[in-house]
């Protein structure tokens, strides 16, 4: 279990989560552009079904990355209208439930987003 955190603590935290997701997406589309030379020159099947799922895990990990900067978006909407609620009175001093199942989805990210990077650099070094 995490601990409470502090409502700025958690607004740096979103704000560095989102920050992160952005450069995910923008790694896909570089994995994305390095893919299309592949395609391009190699007519096996076998490479050209590989690169297929590629492109579908790609395609996956960026819905993924709207779905979470969504959730994030929600998650600091109501942590602003909470902020307005207690109108500044004490704010530095309360403790906020730490978004655990957020936190999860974020680690669980990381963990997948990790693992198609390592084999879609190793994909990709077979053929250049």
């Amino acid at each position: 279990m995490y601990p409470t955190i502090s409502v700025r603590s958690l607004h740096l935290e979103y704000q560095l989560w989102i920050h992160e997701l952005d450069f995910a997406k923008e790694e896909i589309c570089i994995f994305e552009k390095h893919l299309e030379p592949i395609v391009s020159n190699y007519t096996s099947s076998d490479v050209r079904g590989r690169a297929e799922q590629f492109q579908n895990k790609f395609i996956r990990h960026k819905e993924v990355i709207d779905e979470l900067k969504h959730k994030l978006h929600g998650s600091e909407l109501q942590l602003a209208a909470f902020v307005r609620d207690m109108n500044g009175m004490g704010i530095d001093s309360v403790k906020m439930d730490n978004h655990v199942k957020l936190r999860q989805d974020m680690i669980r990210f990381r963990e997948l987003y990790a693992e198609l990077k390592r084999l879609f650099r190793r994909f990709e070094a077979d053929w250049y």
